[in-house]
């Protein structure tokens, strides 16, 4: 739901086709008949080589014998590279461990450490505006946005309480590329390979955070240069839109298998449960009491499963929002709240339609401040009214608070 400038406006889910990797492996059979001619080769030459020694007299033989093994322990020394079909398995076989480095010049590194981390520093102009963050499953809590600046670490919004979720299922990492690894064409040089897939140059656009600028591709090619020991490689996208330009894109991946961050990794080593402050967020109500000119009521229990944010238009607050992820069902006693603040129940409820359509009942509260109308909407969301997603991760339902100045 990745990240980067996307990632930190919604979440964003995947959909990948398969087709079969037979374009990928089928140039690599004349490779297997050079390795058998070669073998024959090797095998022609031992039997002359064997019997020029057996005739030889001891100590040449001796002599001959142990240049022979010099050379062989040579040989075995010195890797040699993989074969372009070994080195794009290799790969493959390495983003299956999520753990790896993803750098995309000028925008941004992140590290992708198992289904626990995701790690993102910011490079480039964004380094200037934006602190390292990223997000991260905390115990048994479910996974947690962070922040990290020269104070430490903090954490910030709840994406699920829910601890056997995924940190992959709710961002586009490097673990989605391996969905097309069928979609790869082998071309005429080695470690390099090519595909036209759009939904391919939509995840590298997206991993490069730009990802909107794929969104309207007509035609693109995308590019893998993979290294001759399969721990790292290069992806390109070059796509045209109709009317909105041409752009190339460029990620690399690296550190596979490797890559670990001690910073965060020894924070949630000394990690303690997170605690209910059994209150509202202060923001919250310091947002409220803005609109509506003093300090409203509200029932304590709120958890720390919850988000909260703000809309302003002309420097003025017009919307607050939250929900809460654990609290439960509040809303009896937050309409008690209401009233005794003075607020009345507005006329544009529905219950009865509400319950038909919903599942739910939605109400409405208004007051009048400084001449203007002033509505509270507030609800609570049934776990069996989400769906079977949004179950695993809300089991508690959802409690929602909306104020609205038009």
């Amino acid at each position: 739901m990745k990240k980067h400038l996307t990632i930190l406006l919604a979440l964003i889910l995947s959909s990948c086709g398969s087709s079969s990797s037979k374009d990928v492996i089928s140039s690599f059979d004349s490779s297997k008949e050079v390795e058998a001619s070669s073998s024959s080769v090797i095998s022609s030459s031992s039997e002359v080589i064997s019997s020029s020694i057996n005739s030889s007299s001891s100590a040449i033989s001796s002599s001959v014998i142990s240049s022979s093994s010099t050379i062989s322990s040579s040989v075995q020394e010195e890797e040699q590279p993989l074969s372009s079909l070994e080195a794009f398995n290799t790969l493959h076989e390495g983003l299956k461990l999520k753990n790896c480095t993803l750098v995309a010049e000028e925008y941004i590194e992140e590290k992708l450490i198992g289904e626990k981390m995701l790690i993102n520093h910011y490079l480039g102009k964004f380094s200037d505006f934006l602190e390292d963050d990223g997000c991260f499953a905390y115990l048994d809590q479910g996974i947690y946005r962070y922040v990290k600046d020269s104070s430490g670490i903090k954490i910030t919004k709840c994406d699920s309480v829910n601890s056997n979720t995924k940190i992959t299922e709710l961002y586009y990492t490097t673990y989605d590329l391996l969905s097309f690894r069928s979609k790869w064409k082998t071309t005429t040089q080695d470690y390099i390979f090519t595909s036209t897939n759009k939904d391919l140059c939509k995840i590298i656009a997206e991993l490069d955070g730009q990802g909107i600028f794929a969104g309207v591709a007509e035609t693109c090619t995308n590019t893998l240069e993979v290294a001759d020991d399969g721990l790292s490689a290069t992806y390109t996208t070059a796509f045209t839109t109709d009317g909105y330009g041409d752009y190339e894109m460029t990620i690399t991946i690296k550190d596979i298998g490797t890559t670990h961050d001690e910073v965060i990794e020894t924070y949630l080593a000394n990690a303690t449960p997170l605690e209910a402050p059994n209150d509202f967020p202060q923001e919250t109500k310091d947002l409220f009491k803005e609109v509506l000119g003093f300090d409203l009521p509200v029932p304590s229990g709120a958890s720390y499963a919850y988000e909260a944010s703000s809309n302003t238009k002309n420097g003025e607050i017009v919307e607050i929002t939250y929900d809460d992820f654990l609290i439960g069902d509040q809303v009896a006693n937050y309409r008690k709240a209401l009233e005794d603040a003075g607020l009345t129940l507005s006329d544009i409820t529905d219950e009865l339609d509400d319950l038909k359509k919903l599942g739910y009942v939605r109400y409405y509260y208004e007051i009048v401040v400084d001449d203007r109308m002033v509505y509270i909407e507030t609800y609570f969301k049934p776990k069996v009214n989400l769906g079977t997603y949004e179950q695993s991760l809300f089991p508690n339902g959802i409690f929602h608070i909306r104020l609205v100045r038009p």
